[in-house]
């Protein structure tokens, strides 16, 4: 797993849930950017993915991210809130220019 520490790594500049994901999205890609993952018969995707795209039909730059994170079983009998059943995707250290300003 890539441990953070909120109280450190997380850049103070992030002031809301859509800035959180993003610099999620885009640190997982940067750490797993080669990993790939079994998603059905004869298809695999990369577990991590974003960028930023420009959209011509409304003139605007979108980030597009997609995360495919492996659920434990455990879901299926265990108390607890959904997000503590994700299993890492690997165990690379957070770089520390994710934790900058």
């Amino acid at each position: 797993m890539t441990a953070i520490n909120i109280a450190t790594q997380i850049p103070s500049q992030i002031t809301t849930l859509e800035q959180l994901h993003a610099w999620s999205a885009q640190a997982l890609f940067a750490i797993n950017s080669g990993l790939t993952v079994i998603e059905g018969v004869g298809y695999t995707e990369r577990a991590a993915q974003a960028g930023t795209f420009w959209v011509a039909a409304d003139s605007k730059t979108r980030m597009i991210c997609r995360l495919s994170l492996e659920v434990s079983p455990d879901y299926l009998s265990a108390t607890g809130k959904p997000w503590t059943f994700i299993q890492p995707l690997s165990n690379t250290a957070l770089p520390a220019s994710f934790s900058a300003n």
